[in-house]
């Protein structure tokens, strides 16, 4: 008799099956969830220098409560407020098939002067993208990437910037209205906005 040797699965198919369990877990809710952090990145297809090691959700703050009830029985503590020099939210954490996933509610991150505001239903999700999962035909809103050049500018991640200006740079049209939309409902100072601009626009000439 042949044993045929089992693949393991990949990071990403992982993740994917993760992502199942949680939209068919919250199918039924009303609390809008979104993918960001480095799963997003991946999820778009951006190449990063190692795997995810794990899957970041954001909610608007009100949404947080009824999302931790969809997904209690993965949940490994509770919503609790998190508050450090540079970040505020309320997280709660759950294991999902293997994959560590962390609930992320109201994120404000304030750095320099300027203070963005993760606004979900607002400005995320009217600017998001669409993840497919492998083969089952479901999808998840992954955050615009506007979202993610300023949050990791603002802490100072010059090695994402980097990879993500250059993304954008590939279809800059398709991410300025959320870069716009974001910066007209957030805090910048007028120095972060003339470095981060002045990156993508060295990106979309080739500079990066």
């Amino acid at each position: 008799m042949i044993i045929k040797e089992v693949p393991a699965m990949t990071e990403q198919q992982r993740i994917h099956k993760a992502l199942a369990a949680i939209i068919q877990a919250t199918e039924q809710s009303s609390s809008p969830w979104i993918i960001g952090g480095s799963t997003g990145l991946m999820l778009r297809g951006i190449p990063l220098t190692a795997d995810p090691r794990d899957l970041d959700l954001y909610c608007d703050d009100e949404d947080i409560d009824d999302l931790y009830k969809t997904l209690s029985s993965f949940a490994i503590d509770e919503p609790v407020i998190s508050v450090t020099d540079m970040y505020r939210s309320r997280l709660c954490h759950f294991i999902i098939h293997e994959v560590q996933v962390e609930l992320v509610g109201g994120f404000r991150v304030q750095a320099g002067g300027s203070a963005y505001e993760t606004m979900v239903r607002k400005l995320l999700l009217p600017f998001s993208d669409q993840a497919y999962m492998d083969s089952s035909g479901l999808s998840a809103s992954v955050v615009p990437l506007a979202h993610e050049l300023w949050f990791n500018y603002l802490r100072g991640r010059a090695d994402r910037v980097e990879i993500i200006v250059r993304a954008f740079a590939g279809s800059p049209s398709k991410h300025e209205g959320a870069l716009a939309a974001i910066e007209r409902s957030n805090v910048f100072t007028i120095e972060a906005q003339r470095s981060l601009h002045h990156l993508i626009s060295a990106g979309e000439v080739g500079g990066l």
